[in-house]
């Protein structure tokens, strides 16, 4: 199955649901505010260790080797910021340099051989490992959250090629190897796959072994030269500008760029066989000069490690109130204002009361579908820091939500509301659960996806209202309240107005999945599916269902378990951004270490909502070792008020998320089922 745009799955949401869950990434999904601020740098970066066949880490100064505990597979290749490295032993295997946080992908699906999986490569921000299995290129997120499928549509790959060596541009551009003819022995040249056109073209002939530069401008490649032997050349990255870099009695081949563009590294054979005594060497770019690298072994197949700086940040005010503006200046612009880059223009704004959050807990995905913030204020009024952020990113006329009934939001809110030129819509219902059930049908009429989440709790239902805002204006499912575990009649009216066969039905928490599984519903079928995420604590709950509904995010929102309102804040801003994950404001909880570090290849920003008090600068130091290759491998940003610091405003707001392209990424096309989520899906009969 062809794939028609590589940036689009960050984020996994049901598309079309009847007896198997289908995927589609629909929409637009904007890069996070605080990562487009915060390019952390250097940039492409430093120079690690040099890793070679048989998960090998050598230090190129001292030879010293070390190997990574547990691995010993080939065509071992680092992710975008050094964190991870994946070998091919059988199954794909991802894993820390240290050993730590060991991942298995899933067995590919869909390709026309079985294969040895060949020729790994991380892409497209660290979301995706590519590689080559029989001759044909494969993809699979970095996470193993989704089986690898085939890259390219047999338009673009026909049977009678063999396609191997992919390497990818920071810009998302795919050069591989093409070979044809008599079993695939005929070198057809170095080709570029551009995911956006879905086009495929030839840019060097007699050449293989292309390897992208750190900045994507130029290629690494292998050709003969005119005696025979292969050496290693360069060229632009559209063919032009061909130079020769290696030369003299060896044959040199596999290459691989220094992290800071300056060196080549590569193996130097003896003869053309490649089972001869070989040793691995660098070329300098500025001088030609040939350096052997000490301690690699043979068939090493080396790759450089690139040290590069991730970011966390932390979004706060004077007090939780203040954080939660903060939070909305840290994402919407300010009408009439130049347009910050990374921020949105907001469509709406939703307002709940500061002092309940039994009806806040739902907002999010309201806001997530409407456009706009999430604003707390008194029952009585408008605060004066709520007018403000209105007036500020609101144009006149603009709707603004309120959630619950006069008793929540008295009638002088919505009067406030409409005499500063805005549209006041109510949304209530006779409690929070029907309230709950007001919110879902603003958000959509034929929902997709429905979460189920406790309404007596903040935790998962802040967390839930997170994801099901995460499609944007295109969000297609919200969330409904259980008192406990019980249905409310008008929850379960609701419910029982859908078809569980077209809407997946999602229940996070214990006590959801509890009161869904104890209740009949007369409309439903004897035996249908539904999707239960639970664990033991509210911060294994938040990572159980960030892996459910994020494949290889690119940021992520840390919230302290202790404050709602901050968590609504994280909600509020990162909904369509990244997941939420509750955890300790003393020091980062173990279940989300330990998530952080397996999608580190992807993860490369960590934003903290609230002060330290509600934080601990342990926790965000601790998060950004963890999505990072280590201890002082991230810069932290402080964005007090919501304001990105003088250090960190830049000319451009490149993201490291999508290669240095423009802030806002189109995502479109279907993804096909999922095995990781068909494995959450549970049969039930009444």
């Amino acid at each position: 199955m062809g794939v028609d745009n590589l940036r689009l799955f960050t984020r996994r949401r049901a598309a079309a649901l009847a007896s198997a869950v289908a995927l589609a990434a629909m929409g637009t999904l904007a890069a996070a505010p605080g990562a487009a601020a915060d390019d952390a740098g250097p940039w492409p970066g430093t120079e690690g260790k040099i890793l070679t066949d048989g998960a090998v880490l050598v230090d190129p100064a001292t030879g010293t080797k070390t190997q990574v505990p547990h691995q010993g597979g080939n065509y071992a290749a680092w992710a975008p910021d050094g964190s991870r490295l994946v070998t091919a032993g059988g199954q794909i295997s991802s894993i820390r340099p240290s050993g730590a946080s060991q991942i298995t992908l899933p067995w590919a699906q869909g390709v026309r051989s079985s294969a040895p999986y060949e020729d790994l490569t991380f892409g497209w921000g660290g979301r995706f490992v590519v590689f080559s299995t029989g001759g044909q290129l494969a993809y699979g997120p970095s996470d193993g959250s989704r089986a690898p499928r085939p890259l390219l549509s047999a338009a673009l790959e026909p049977s009678n090629v063999c396609d191997n060596d992919p390497t990818i541009s920071p810009q998302g551009l795919l050069a591989f190897t093409r070979r044809k003819n008599y079993g695939c022995y005929d070198n057809d040249g170095v080709y570029v796959y551009d995911s956006a056109k879905q086009t495929v073209k030839r840019v060097l002939t007699d050449a293989e072994q292309p390897a992208y530069s750190p900045d994507g401008t130029k290629l690494a490649f292998v050709r003969k030269d005119a005696d025979g032997k292969a050496q290693i050349f360069t060229a632009n990255a559209d063919g032009t500008n061909v130079q020769q870099r290696t030369s003299g009695p060896g044959y040199h081949v596999n290459p691989s760029w220094s992290p800071t563009g300056k060196r080549i590294v590569f193996d130097a054979h003896t003869t053309g066989d490649s089972s001869d005594v070989h040793s691995t060497e660098y070329v300098d770019l500025a001088t030609g000069e040939l350096t052997p690298v000490p301690g690699t072994p043979q068939g090493a197949n080396p790759s450089w490690q690139p040290l590069r700086k991730n970011g966390t940040g932390r979004v706060w005010g004077a007090d939780s109130y203040a954080t939660n503006v903060a939070s909305s200046r840290w994402t919407w612009n300010t009408v009439g204002a130049p347009s910050v880059p990374g921020l949105m223009n907001a469509k709406a704004a939703v307002l709940i009361n500061r002092d309940d959050s039994a009806y806040s807990l739902t907002a999010p995905a309201l806001a997530g579908k409407k456009g706009g913030p999430v604003l707390m204020t008194p029952k009585s009024g408008l605060s004066p820091a709520v007018k403000s952020e209105l007036k500020r990113v609101l144009k006149r006329g603009a709707n603004v939500y309120l959630v619950g009934g006069t008793s929540i939001l008295s009638d002088s809110v919505a009067s406030q509301v409409r005499a500063l030129g805005f549209t006041p819509a109510r949304l209530a219902g006779t409690d929070r659960y029907a309230t709950s059930v007001a919110v879902a049908k603003s958000v959509t009429g034929t929902p997709k996806y429905v979460f189920l989440a406790t309404g007596t709790d903040y935790h998962s239902a802040l967390a839930a209202a997170a994801a099901a805002g995460a499609d944007g204006t295109n969000s297609a499912g919200s969330v409904v309240l259980t008192n406990g575990n019980k249905l409310t009649a008008s929850v379960k009216a609701y419910l029982n107005s859908l078809s569980p066969s077209k809407t997946m039905i999602i229940t996070v928490d214990a006590s959801a999945k509890y009161a869904l599984t104890h209740t009949s519903f007369s409309r439903w079928p004897s035996t249908y599916s539904y999707y239960p995420i639970t664990s033991s604590t509210n911060e294994g709950t938040s990572v159980a269902l960030a892996k459910f509904w994020w494949s290889a995010p690119s940021q992520v929102a840390l919230a302290a378990s202790g404050s709602w309102r901050d968590g609504l804040s994280t909600g509020a801003a990162m909904n369509v951004f990244a997941p939420v994950l509750w955890t300790s404001g003393s020091s980062l909880s173990v279940p989300v270490k330990n998530y952080l570090m397996q999608e580190s290849a992807s993860v490369q920003f960590a934003a903290g909502f609230g002060g330290a008090g509600s934080l601990a600068a342990g926790t965000l130091d601790t998060a950004g070792a963890s999505i990072s290759a280590g201890a002082g491998q991230y810069v932290y940003r402080p964005y007090y008020n919501g304001v990105a610091p003088t250090s960190a405003r830049q000319s451009t707001f490149a993201l490291r998320t999508n290669g240095g392209n423009a802030a806002t990424v189109t995502r479109s096309g279907p993804l096909g089922s999922d095995p990781h989520l068909d494995s959450l899906r549970t049969v039930h009969r009444q």
